[in-house]
């Protein structure tokens, strides 16, 4: 079974493949560009029913055909309403026993069964008292939404090569070297609020969307923002971030300047990035294909890592 993560296998750059409750939006590098491909999943279906598989795997074959795609890996990502989030702190340790040390606090702490399949990343280094730990954050799913999931996407055509963190695909687009950044990413149902340093992720918090009358409770989802500057502030020392964006499918600038004003910090959405507006993004709503991006870029992120000095 496919497990979270993964490894690339090829020099071929993967299509990104991001699932929502409402469509699959499908990304990828190309020679001279990107191949965009967007198909809208049938209304009302149920995100954790057995149905959602069956209707994503027709709708990522749907998109493949239309799109000039070539080569079959793809790294794709679960929809936020899929997984649960916690942080951990731990001793540092070498790499190769952390993996076994998230296992076992993750089994003890958060009771996770073997039923359930875990990823995790380092948000690295924080104080706790006199002591230095490291903090991590982990992702769980269900084993079988997991394995679902896989051979969804290789029964519409491709080799799924990878399952990635909707976190760290945001972060490979929008984060910037140097500088400190707050991600808010509008989904149907759940808003993820993402914490970056450069690219790295050091929070990642999904936040259930409450509803007034069809429109997202903006003034509830101010009040869960601010509650997760706060942990910024007191764990990273990051009082206000160097940038903030809000991004997700249909956001306007009204909502950007809605979360400007109840929470003192700049919001600007996401199609102002210069990072976004250095790809030629289909113009009805670029920002909606940060995930996408982000997951297509995955390859070009790690050949980067191993190329640094």
């Amino acid at each position: 079974m496919l497990r979270f993560g993964g490894k690339l296998k090829s020099a071929s750059a993967p299509v990104g493949v991001a699932l929502t409750a409402h469509d699959v939006r499908l990304v990828q590098r190309v020679s001279g560009g990107f191949v965009f491909e967007h198909e809208p999943l049938a209304e009302d279906i149920d995100v954790a029913g057995p149905a959602y598989h069956v209707e994503t795997q027709r709708a990522i074959s749907t998109a493949l055909r239309r799109g000039k795609f070539t080569g079959k890996q793809a790294v794709s990502a679960l929809p936020a309403e899929l997984l649960r989030y916690k942080t951990l702190r731990l001793p540092p340790m070498p790499e190769e026993d952390l993996a076994q040390a998230v296992a076992w606090e993750a089994a003890e702490r958060f009771q996770l069964t073997d039923d359930q399949s875990l990823q995790h990343y380092s948000a690295g280094a924080v104080n706790q008292g006199n002591e230095q730990r490291e903090e991590i954050i982990l992702l769980a799913a269900e084993k079988n939404a997991v394995y679902d999931h896989a051979v969804a996407v290789r029964r519409a055509g491709l080799q799924p090569t990878a399952i990635d963190a909707t976190g760290a695909a945001i972060g490979r687009v929008l984060g910037a070297e140097g500088q400190s950044s707050l991600v808010v990413h509008l989904g149907p149902t759940v808003a993820e609020v993402v914490g970056l340093r450069g690219d790295q992720v050091i929070f990642d918090k999904p936040v259930e969307l409450k509803q007034e009358q069809d429109t997202i409770d903006l003034t509830a989802l101010s009040r869960e923002i601010a509650l997760c500057m706060r942990y910024l502030s007191v764990t990273f020392g990051i009082h206000k971030p160097d940038a903030a964006w809000v991004c997700g499918e249909g956001v306007s600038d009204s909502i950007a300047q809605h979360l400007s004003a109840g929470l003192n910090t700049t919001f600007q959405t996401a199609d102002q990035a210069s990072t976004l507006n250095a790809i030629d993004c289909p113009e009805d709503d670029a920002q909606a294909w940060i995930v996408a991006l982000g997951l297509a870029l995955r390859d070009q992120a790690a050949s980067a890592k191993r190329g640094a000095a």
